[in-house]
């Protein structure tokens, strides 16, 4: 287990900077996830770390120790990706042993290991299985093993789950995230998916165009993000200029729409507004509700569970909220 630093890091490709001069300190045992839209440079980045990309500027350290200048079999490193190719004529066994294969270690202490290795990603008895007699998700645990069998100081995740449909993804990002806390391995994951990154990440290091947009834990990038990239991609929210919501600053805010309540149930003090619906998008236990305020100004608002409300499209209605939900974005 050890602590990672990205000191003035960029690469570029051509004439892409892929990243930007990116400083980014990741603690011992902590699960930190590269957030961002596609070609934002978080897979870049993870890469760099890998060592399957060589630096234009800077430094990458595993502790005390520079690592950017090794080969990547060198830097200690289990790397889990998006497409989990095992060796079809090889047994699960044969495929997680196939790193420790590489290191000579011993067949006693081999097996051991990967026994070992199964058992963490509840695998245990499958190891003489061939890959085509698994599941998607049964491969990426296979894949997992792969990784962890080594004994890695450093475990990367590079959108391990973006090929699983949705219940399995779930139940998967459950399962990581409590192997991870575990062991106490230091972890970085990428993902474009922001729930994904909320659910499972100790902070998140939220990415755009190369840069490091705002790092920080994700309800604090939800609640308090630092410009208006990241209250747009962390989730819905409503970005208006405080004066359309009858407040003095000339400045442009975010709102969520959960912050938003019907007036007659919000505590008193709380700022009022008159709105019209125009649109009620019911979804199960949510409910998504679009309106236009008395200046124009379009809002949506979200609630759980509305089913003792009766909402019809254009009916005028009075909202509240509470100012401390505010916040200001560059």
């Amino acid at each position: 287990m050890t602590n990672i630093v990205v000191e003035s890091v960029s690469c570029s490709f051509g004439s892409v900077l892929a990243v930007d001069n990116v400083d980014l300190t990741v603690a011992k045992g902590e699960f930190l996830t590269l957030l961002g839209p596609s070609g934002c440079g978080k897979t870049t980045l993870l890469r760099l770390i890998a060592g399957f990309c060589e630096l234009d500027s800077g430094e990458i350290r595993f502790g005390e120790h520079r690592i950017d200048r090794l080969s990547a079999h060198r830097r200690d490193i289990g790397m889990v990706s998006q497409n989990y190719p095992a060796i079809p004529n090889l047994t699960v066994a044969g495929n997680v042993a196939y790193g420790l294969k590489a290191r000579r270690v011993q067949p006693d202490e081999e097996a051991r290991r990967v026994d070992e290795a199964l058992a963490l990603v509840q695998l245990a008895g499958y190891g003489e299985r061939k890959p085509h007699e698994l599941s998607g998700g049964q491969l990426q645990r296979v894949a997992i093993a792969r990784a962890l069998v080594i004994r890695p100081q450093v475990l990367l995740f590079d959108e391990p789950l973006s090929n699983l449909d949705a219940p399995l993804r779930v139940s998967m990002r459950a399962e990581i995230r409590a192997l991870q806390k575990s062991l106490g391995i230091t972890a970085i994951y990428v993902t474009h998916d922001q729930e994904e990154a909320m659910s499972m990440s100790d902070r998140i290091a939220l990415m755009n165009a190369g840069k490091l947009e705002q790092v920080g834990m994700p309800i604090d990038i939800y609640r308090r993000p630092a410009s208006r990239f990241a209250a747009e991609f962390m989730g819905m929210t409503n970005l208006v200029k405080a004066t359309a919501l009858g407040l003095a600053a000339p400045v442009l805010v975010s709102l969520r729409p959960e912050a938003l309540r019907f007036a007659e149930e919000a505590p008193a003090g709380w700022q009022q507004l008159t709105a019209t619906i125009v649109r009620i998008e019911m979804l199960g236990p949510l409910t998504r509700v679009d309106l236009t305020l008395a200046n124009g100004t379009p809002i949506r608002m979200a609630m759980l569970d509305a089913t003792d409300r009766a909402l019809t499209i254009d009916s005028v209605v009075c909202l509240a909220f509470d100012t401390a939900r505010l916040t200001v974005v560059r």
